[in-house]
């Protein structure tokens, strides 16, 4: 069984409340929940509300919630926790699949081919999708992370700085990281157990405690990264992009 889940806070360092936040007559939350309730590979959908305002604001939009009011380290821990509270009930599942809530743009079908590579992939403990970056501004930004692949799709390393050093603009070898982790059930459960690796807490990249657990992340090359909202000015881009598409 596959199960995506939608870890979600009302807090946020940069944006408090962004999940709430209206994008024409829909909050981000509830948009980025749509959009992945066209996944046809997830088996259920699932909103990991860390507070009373993500909970009832979920569930008014008919979203399956599960209430995890606690202190969680990260959108990982927590929907490690909201599996813990639902396999209390005999259920089980195979695949968990981590959706940020603030990606309001995500394509239904990059859910998808996340979870096709990692079923075809037996090697690997997660896939994750990346996608080409496009300019050497964007390879610059430490805000954009960057993975470099070995040949067969799998990530050697992910940073914030512009790696593969030396890159030229040209060749397709230098990769943007789209946070969405589809993982096999018993390798998020072990993750979320493991401390920090000292890597991890350098880059300030949670997915770097995989790689030096020797847990293999295969990727899927997607064209379309989609936008996430972090900030007040990303909302009104995506707001314009979503204006604009309508027409």
């Amino acid at each position: 069984m596959i199960v995506g889940i939608i870890p979600a806070r009302y807090a946020s360092t940069r944006f408090p409340g962004k999940l709430l936040a209206d994008l024409h007559g829909q909050s981000v939350l509830e948009r980025t929940w749509r959009r992945a309730t066209g996944a046809r590979l997830l088996d259920r959908l699932i909103i990991a509300a860390g507070d009373e305002k993500i909970a009832i604001a979920a569930r008014n939009f008919s979203a399956e919630v599960v209430d995890i009011f606690k202190d969680c380290a990260s959108g990982s821990d927590r929907i490690a926790e909201a599996i813990v509270q639902i396999e209390r009930n005999g259920e089980s599942f195979d695949i968990v699949v981590n959706i940020q809530g603030d990606e309001p743009l995500i394509k239904s079908t990059t859910i998808d081919k996340v979870i096709e590579r990692l079923k075809a992939d037996p090697q690997a403990g997660v896939t994750t999708p990346v996608t080409p970056i496009k300019s050497v501004e964007e390879y610059n930004d430490p805000s954009v992370v960057k993975v470099v692949l070995d040949t067969s799709g799998h990530a050697l390393y992910f940073s914030r700085a512009p790696i593969p050093y030396g890159w030229d603009g040209k060749a397709r070898i230098a990769y943007r990281h789209i946070g969405l982790y589809a993982y096999r059930r018993d390798v998020l459960m072990d993750f979320t157990k493991q401390p920090p690796c000292l890597l991890e807490l350098t880059e300030q990249l949670e997915q770097l405690r995989l790689l030096y657990n020797d847990v293999k992340v295969s990727t899927i090359v997607v064209e379309d990264a989609g936008m996430g909202v972090d900030t007040e000015n990303d909302l009104e881009q995506v707001k314009n992009l979503i204006k604009t598409n309508r027409k």
